[in-house]
């Protein structure tokens, strides 16, 4: 039984044909999809990626106690899912998924200093061996690589990021920056309210978990390891993803050795969107190998 309702399962489902015999599941999360995917297709071995070791430990755990005894069917990888290639040292895989949503248990954990609703170590790191945290990019980082995180990432206008760029840099040379309160303060002081506090919150963490250099990477890597026939799909959450994947799918299509399976991206419907509110910015894109 799955206890977490994965975004977009249904539709997920749908477009694996059940006779895949070798799956990737880039980001395991809770196992969800996990779990669904290796119940439909039922002689089919999962490789299954996530970069938070204690996360895929929990799924890890939650899967061995499912009642669908599919544990022994699956590779378990501590590690990015930029790093496909490698991990899969020349297999070639019938069906790849790609849910670039954030585990929602991040949040709720508040010493990982994820959301802006808390007071705890300014850090944001998905892998927590890794550097920089969130406070080291606030401490480090100069006014010119603020202005374009924001810019970039939180889609800030090229004044307004510099202004937060430049009172951040200033408030540091003060005091340092260590919580997630102090920086919150910081955006305050900017004129932003939780909903802009939010956004840049968001950039930060993407740029502390190197989020888009690794879809960059992926997307480059992955046609490499999928079999003729089979698909990818690629769920995203914020129009710069949504973007990125667009982008290189259309990319591959120009090639003639790609299609995509629907003209446009799926979206959950209205009940999803009821029942779980993190699936309302939700968008599946599937690509085909001819």
């Amino acid at each position: 039984m799955i206890l977490h309702t994965p975004v977009l399962l249904h539709e997920v489902c749908s477009f694996l044909n059940p006779e895949s015999k070798l799956i990737v599941d880039c980001t395991l999360g809770h196992g969800g999809h996990t779990m669904a995917l290796l119940w439909l297709a039922k002689n089919a071995r999962l490789i299954a990626f996530d970069v938070d070791e204690h996360m895929l430990r929990k799924a890890e755990l939650r899967i061995q106690n499912s009642e669908l005894n599919i544990n022994e069917r699956i590779e378990y990888i501590h590690g990015n899912y930029a790093d496909i290639v490698s991990v899969l040292k020349g297999r070639k895989t019938d069906f790849i998924l790609n849910d670039l949503g954030v585990n929602l248990e991040h949040f709720k954990d508040v010493e990982r200093g994820f959301s802006i609703r808390w007071s705890a170590p300014l850090d944001m790191r998905f892998d927590t061996s890794k550097w920089p945290s969130a406070a080291d990019i606030v401490a480090t980082y100069s006014v010119d690589q603020l202005k374009a995180l924001f810019e970039h990432y939180a889609d800030f206008s090229a004044p307004k990021a510099l202004e937060l760029a430049q009172h951040i840099v200033t408030t540091r040379k003060a005091k340092p920056i260590i919580t997630t309160q102090d920086f919150k303060a910081i955006l305050n002081a900017c004129g932003l309210g939780d909903k802009a506090c939010t956004v840049i919150f968001q950039s930060l963490r993407v740029e502390t978990n190197k989020e888009m250099d690794n879809l960059k990477m992926f997307l480059s890597a992955f046609p490499e390891t999928l079999n003729s026939a089979w698909r990818c799909l690629v769920i995203t959450y914020h129009s710069i993803e949504d973007r990125f994947v667009k982008q290189a799918f259309n990319a591959l299509v120009a090639t003639w050795n790609y299609k995509l399976v629907t003209k446009k991206a799926v979206q959950p419907n209205y009940k999803e969107v009821a029942i779980n509110r993190a699936a309302r910015s939700a968008k599946l894109r599937i690509l085909e190998k001819n």
